[in-house]
């Protein structure tokens, strides 16, 4: 649990990120990851070829404007790619957001040179960081093999 201490002295909750659930403020996130739309079984291996699909269920959300954010960091390389999604929330209820991720193919000649549909380095282990308003929620580790 993170706290900061207040200017009356007081402790304020800033954050708990525990596994697959947090709170921000009242709010609790849960998160997976998928390489199937239907989104029938969580998985958490992937081929180079799979489109990984991170699903993420908020509840207890203020009203307003959020946005969530997804880096996607790979172990060796650092952040690829970072996504945001903004929705309002209208009454604190469940909210859903996916967002989704796929490696891109080298071109045809570079295929063809190397004999490999892939860049061989974005192979490996991957996380997926998933923040609230700027605050850390969800973290999806995942693996990309050949």
């Amino acid at each position: 649990m993170l706290f900061r201490r207040c200017a009356t002295g007081g402790l304020v909750l800033l954050g708990l990120v525990l596994g697959l659930s947090s709170l921000v403020f009242g709010a609790s996130c849960t998160g997976a990851t998928y390489k199937s739309p239907a989104f029938d079984q969580e998985v958490t291996e992937f081929s180079p070829f799979d489109t990984i699909y991170l699903i993420l269920n908020c509840t207890g959300l203020t009203p307003g404007e959020h946005t969530m954010h997804a880096n996607w960091l790979h172990s060796a390389r650092g952040m690829i790619r970072s996504d945001s999604h903004t929705f309002t929330s209208e009454d604190g209820s469940k909210k859903g957001l996916y967002f989704w991720f796929k490696l891109s193919k080298k071109g045809p000649v570079a295929s063809l040179l190397s004999n490999q549909d892939f860049h061989e380095e974005n192979f490996g282990d991957w996380t997926v960081e998933t923040y609230l308003d700027d605050t850390k929620v969800v973290e999806r580790s995942f693996s990309i093999t050949d």
